[in-house]
């Protein structure tokens, strides 16, 4: 991977005196008392609730607006034996929402179908050739999971035909503006609208701020809340935290709130191998390796989610779909190892898509461009999203990959921190035939004459955003003196877990160590022995760094650096061991250089 510039070290700024007094009322360490308090955590109530993530402290599905007319008119349709269908989308988020619907219903003897558009043929959301289709099959009342927000003549289209859609989804709300410049919220004329930020005006604001970062799943799941009217600890939901697991990580939810409950229950239940597994993670869990073992977050962004992804990337996503939802063993084992290869396929179709992104990025001015719009009529428009992190992390620009067909370019973009791409898009909307997402990541379509205005534009209001420069931060929780970090530490910093988006490892600093050892070892990795000044030597890895790192970090040297402390356990021992997010050489007055 390509760095285009150092990174800057920033200290995440707490009150020193706040968290000492944290870690005294609480009875923590100190480090975890500062950690607690980067994260927002003041007070000793707030600690305990973090660390014991007690599913019976989620909100009830009531806070929702919408909610006791979508589980009314829900339950009528199953009384009355109407034909339900749930309507999902072909990432893990929408699968896994859909999924768990499905399920639900099924479990309360309702007469339920599934839909998942083709992303290919179709496309990401709800569209009324599809709504045709399910009127003509019986279907009266469509609820979609992890999509329909922005479904505006969709909404339209299903009142004409007759059918009651219930809305479940988590993307952005519209937003409109009139001629007085006034902005209001406008919502798809469904029969409800269920969305993280549509809630009871007398909602506590804490309780806001816990379900706003809600994912598809997250909506999917407070509606099957409301539908079994269970509490959340209940046997009969906690079934389901599995699927919403799977789906928040996917989806890049940050990992606070609600969603730090619901995705550490859920990772425990994957966790779990006895025999109660659903027999789709079972199977999945062992085409990755990972059966027998203890899944985390990373595990299920790297492995398991990409595997359930593939199929609605490469081929329709009823696959993974069927994988989550059959009972049978023999068919999750099958639809498994299906999965796995089409994840092969798709590995190397990204492959080649990457190395031609990346060459038509060689040919740019980087320091002046704003955007990196890239084009092709040959890359397959499941992948280009992939892509685009990818090209994002190495060019640290926000880019968007598009993929042409017949005129037409579907288009996945995604942003650095400091620019909102949704934003971004809104301001190019004329040029655009549709779009949608997230501050981070969106989709869109635009005809293939407007690209080269869209990257004009779009990379002017990027430079014009980010005016500041385009900066590599690396946020530092604090800095230790390595002979801190015992085992003891180190298991209380585990109980932190599940991390990820919002609630990230914590990051350390370090100074004034010396390099009493240096290696390049397999697959391009440095590998280090490091002492502090009066202290013992500790191990650290620097994870694809084994080339010009290596030239520059050689035995002796002084060196600085930013790390995620680990366990490492090797022939039965225990030690703690760095794993290094940034080097920087010291002079030899200690000052970084």
């Amino acid at each position: 991977m390509t760095i285009a510039a150092p990174i800057k070290w920033v200290l995440t700024e707490s009150d020193a005196g706040a968290a000492t007094a944290l870690a005294e009322q609480a009875g923590i360490h100190p480090l975890i008392a500062r950690l607690m308090a980067n994260r927002g955590i003041a007070d000793p109530a707030g600690v305990r609730a973090f660390l014991s993530c007690e599913l019976s402290t989620l909100s009830g599905p009531g806070i929702f607006v919408g909610m006791q007319e979508a589980a009314g008119r829900i339950r009528a349709a199953i009384s009355d034996h109407e034909k339900i269908a749930v309507y999902g989308d072909y990432d893990v988020d929408g699968v896994t929402g859909a999924a768990l619907l499905f399920l639900v219903l099924k479990s309360l003897q309702a007469d339920v179908i599934s839909y998942i558009p083709d992303r290919i043929s179709e496309g990401y959301g709800l569209h009324g050739p599809a709504l045709n289709k399910l009127k003509s099959e019986g279907v009266s009342i469509v609820i979609t999971a992890d999509c329909g927000i922005s479904a505006l003549d969709q909404a339209r289209t299903a009142r004409s035909l007759a059918m009651d859609l219930i809305v479940t989804d988590h993307h952005e709300l519209i937003r409109q503006t009139d001629a007085s410049g006034a902005s209001a919220i406008v919502l798809p004329e469904a029969y409800a609208v269920l969305h993280p930020k549509l809630v009871a005006a007398e909602t506590p604001e804490q309780v806001k701020k816990d379900v706003a970062g809600l994912t598809g799943v997250g909506m999917a799941f407070k509606l099957a809340q409301a539908l079994l009217n269970a509490q959340t600890d209940d046997k009969q939901l906690k079934q389901y935290l599995d699927l919403v697991a799977l789906g928040t990580i996917a989806d890049v939810g940050a990992i606070i709130g609600e969603n730090r409950i619901l995705v550490k229950h859920g990772l425990d239940d994957m966790s779990a191998d006895n025999g109660s597994q659903r027999k789709g993670v079972a199977a999945l869990k062992e085409v990755a390796g990972l059966a027998g073992k203890k899944i985390g977050v990373g595990a299920v962004g790297f492995s398991l989610a990409p595997r359930i992804n593939a199929s609605g990337r490469l081929n329709r996503a009823d696959a993974a779909f069927r994988l989550l939802t059959t009972d049978s063993p023999d068919e999750a084992r099958e639809l498994a190892s299906m999965l796995d290869d089409i994840n092969r396929d798709r590995q190397a179709v990204e492959e080649l898509i990457q190395e031609e992104a990346r060459r038509l990025c060689r040919q740019l001015d980087i320091a002046g461009t704003g955007a990196l719009v890239l084009a092709s009529a040959d890359w397959h428009p499941g992948v280009i999203g992939i892509v685009a992190s990818r090209i994002v992390e190495e060019f640290y620009r926000p880019a968007a990959l598009i993929s042409i067909k017949d005129g037409i370019g579907k288009g996945s973009a995604r942003s650095i921190p400091g620019f909102d791409l949704y934003q971004g898009l809104s301001a190019c909307s004329d040029l655009l035939l549709g779009f949608g997402g997230h501050k981070y990541a969106a989709g869109f379509t635009v005809a293939e004459d407007r690209i080269p205005e869209l990257r004009e534009r779009l990379g002017l209001i990027v430079l014009q955003q980010m005016s500041q420069g385009f900066i590599r931060t690396l946020a530092v929780d604090g800095a230790v003196a390595l002979e801190e970090l015992t085992l003891d530490l180190m298991h209380e910093i585990d109980q932190m877990a599940p991390f990820g988006q919002g609630n990230p490892e914590p990051r350390l600093g370090a100074r004034g160590l010396t390099v009493l050892s240096s290696k390049t070892v397999r697959n391009n990795h440095l590998k280090l022995q490091l002492r502090q000044q009066g202290g013992g030597s500790f191990g650290a890895i620097f994870f694809s760094r084994g080339g010009r790192p290596a030239k520059t970090v050689v035995e002796g040297s002084k060196i600085a650096v930013v790390f995620t402390p680990r366990i490492n356990v090797w022939n039965g021992r225990s030690a703690v061991e760095l794993e290094i997010r940034d080097i920087k050489i010291e002079t030899s007055e200690g000052k970084k250089v």
